[in-house]
């Protein structure tokens, strides 16, 4: 066992790389995303997630593919300068990300508590001098073998998990979420545009989406009302898979985005003007 595994843990203070949220890059360097990428603490430690980045973060417990986020610990959304605290009760290895720029993830490492030894006081007693033999025995040096950390797997999900559809559809094997995941890797994901969009997207979607989805397994009837409410959206996203250039990505993202604000704002808007104008006459 490496000395360093009982060497003192009680507090980790955990920050994200200057720069990381403005873009994707980050976890394919050795650094990672976080210092450290991999964290050490004791249990019954304290673990500061302090952000000192200049755009918000998350710090939640889990992987962007999980259906449920945020059970070990969740700092909730941190504005520049913020910063929560996680007292860890169970060892073992936890893994995290930002919900916010999701291709943040890092791990930290629960271990137990090293043990302190007992202080002895010994009681002086004057006894005459005995000269005795000496026999020295041979030292025994024990090898010291340090075992790798071996990092935990990166998450195949690149821009986060579509949380909302994966509880609509049951599974994130579903065609509809399947093309959500087509659609944001093939197309926006390979464009600047398409970058800068999701990022925005999901600074804002990862603020709501998980209570949307614990709302949506809770309740079946929900689950439906979502289900069909995704459904206009879905059809027009599809024109999304014909996009190939950066034009063709601005061009039909532009024309997605006002069908769906025509169908999800404008159509009610406009049947609620009529029915005022035929209460009014």
């Amino acid at each position: 066992m490496s000395p360093a595994s009982f060497a003192d843990h009680s507090e980790v203070t955990i920050t994200p790389i200057s720069g990381s949220g403005s873009s994707s890059g980050c976890e394919l360097t050795e650094e990672g995303c976080y210092n450290p990428s991999i964290a050490t603490v004791d249990v019954g430690g304290v673990v500061t997630f302090s952000n000192t980045d200049s755009v918000s973060h998350t710090f939640s417990s889990g992987v962007p593919s999980d259906d449920v986020i945020g059970t070990e610990f969740n700092s909730g959304m941190l504005a520049p300068g913020d910063s929560a605290e996680w007292i860890p009760e169970n060892i073992g290895e936890f893994s995290y990300f930002d919900m916010i720029h999701p291709w943040m993830q890092g791990t930290i490492i629960v271990q137990e508590a090293a043990a302190e030894e007992p202080v002895v006081v010994e009681e002086v007693v004057e006894e005459p001098v005995v000269v005795e033999e000496v026999v020295e025995e041979p030292v025994v040096v024990e090898e010291v073998v340090e075992e790798p950390v071996v990092a935990t797997q990166e998450s195949s999900e690149e821009g986060g998990g579509c949380l909302i559809a994966t509880a609509a559809y049951g599974s994130e094997l579903a065609p509809q979420v399947q093309m959500l995941r087509e659609i944001r890797d093939n197309q926006l994901m390979n464009t600047e545009s398409g970058s800068a969009f999701m990022s925005t997207f999901n600074e804002l979607y990862y603020t709501f989406s998980p209570t949307i989805a614990d709302m949506e397994r809770e309740s079946p009837l929900f689950k439906e009302i979502v289900k069909a409410g995704l459904t206009p959206m879905l059809s027009t996203l599809a024109i999304m898979e014909n996009a190939e250039t950066e034009s063709e990505v601005l061009g039909l993202g532009l024309s997605v985005i006002a069908l769906n604000l025509g169908m999800y704002i404008g159509l009610p808007a406009f049947g609620i003007i009529k029915v005022i104008q035929l209460r009014k006459n």
